[in-house]
Order: C-alpha cells, then sequence, then structure tokens
C-alpha cells in the first residue's frame, strides 16, 4: 500500500485494518497469483511488496521462501507480525523503498501486488527501476494491476494502463516473460486484474 501522499493513504487502510486483512484472507494465494505460482522457486529470497497482512508472504514463506515482507501500514503490519513472526517486515513504500537503499540483497522473486494503483503516474517509473535493481539475475518480477473501484478514493488510486506498465518496466531494462488477464479472485464482476511475470533483459 504506497502513495505520493503516505499519510491519507495510510489512514485509508488504517482505519479498517482488520475488515482489509480478512478480505485478503478470504481468498487464496493461487486464485489470485495463479500466473506467478507457475515459476515461484524452490528456494531463495522473496520480498513481497505492499504485503498487506501478509497473506502472500505466508505462502512465499511455506514455499520454502525467506520472504521480506514491505507495508507501511502500521495496522496492516501488525497483524501480519503476530501471524507469522518469522517473516521479515518492514514500514517502507515505493517509488524508492529507501530502507533498502544502501542494502545488497538481491531477490529471486519479487511480489508487488495490488500496489501500483496507489503509485503516482509520475512514481511508476521509479517504482519500476527500484524494483528491477532489487531483482537477482534469473529472477521473476510478478506485478499485478487493476484499475480502480468507483467507491475508491480518486485522490488516492490511479489507473495505469497495460502499455504504461509495459513502457515504465522496459524502462528500467525489464522484459515480460509472461502476462494474463484473469477475473478478480472475490468475485468482483466490474474490473479484471492484468498479471506480469518481469525480468532482467539481459
Amino acid at each position: 500500500m504506497v502513495l505520493s501522499d503516505p499519510l491519507d493513504a495510510m489512514d485509508y487502510y488504517d482505519r479498517d485494518a482488520a475488515g482489509f486483512a480478512a478480505r485478503y484472507d478470504s481468498v487464496t494465494f493461487d486464485a489470485v497469483h495463479p500466473l506467478l505460482s507457475r515459476y515461484l522457486p524452490a528456494g531463495g529470497q522473496a520480498l513481497d511488496i505492499g504485503a498487506g497482512s501478509g497473506r502472500d508472504a505466508r505462502a512465499l514463506a511455506a514455499h520454502g521462501l525467506h520472504v521480506t515482507a514491505v507495508e507501511p501500514s502500521s495496522g496492516l503490519r501488525d497483524i501480519g507480525q503476530k501471524r507469522d513472526p518469522a517473516i521479515r517486515w518492514v514500514d517502507d513504500r515505493l517509488p524508492f523503498l529507501t530502507s533498502f537503499a544502501k542494502a545488497a540483497d538481491k531477490y529471486d522473486v519479487i511480489l508487488c501486488s495490488a500496489v501500483l494503483m496507489l503509485v503516482a503516474p509520475s512514481d511508476l517509473g521509479p517504482s519500476f527501476g527500484t524494483m528491477a535493481r532489487l531483482l537477482a539475475p534469473g529472477g521473476r518480477l510478478a506485478v499485478n494491476v487493476r484499475r480502480p473501484m468507483p467507491s475508491e478514493p480518486s485522490n488516492l488510486f490511479t489507473a495505469h494502463s497495460d502499455a504504461a506498465i509495459m513502457a515504465a518496466a522496459g524502462a528500467a531494462d525489464l522484459v515480460c516473460h509472461d502476462r494474463i488477464e484473469i477475473d478478480d479472485a472475490l468475485g468482483r464482476t466490474s474490473y479484471r486484474w492484468s498479471n506480469f511475470i518481469f525480468v532482467h533483459a539481459c
């Protein structure tokens, strides 16, 4: 959960963290990420950006990965930490993930799920630049994104076209390895999710 105005964004999620967590946990990792499920390595390091209450982080850990979960909402982060304290939790946000600025760690899997619609258009390129820097050689960056819902605050949520996503990734020397569009796992029929797998261009 990331925004150009983090106070407004954090208020949005913190005011009903338990409700958001219940909705997130009502669906499975495989239902939300059928494309990524095909590409998970047997081991290695995983970074879950915008981890929410930790549903996906826990699934990645159960798959045998060492997981770092990034979540700036204190309410969601607290829920996630209590459910699996073995996962490393970090308070940070795109586009720059400043906690990782001096770290040499590289990640075999980076998941950026339901986050980029909370990133301003001007921050889309820097966000991909940050994720590309943290992605290990041969690693996979999984991105899924949808259009904002009418009920969501228009000052917080932004629609990014698939073309804009691809252009921002390309500017970071990432190429699209796989791509699908799927229905919403929660059964909301008003929109669909674009799912991408990116890898380093060389």
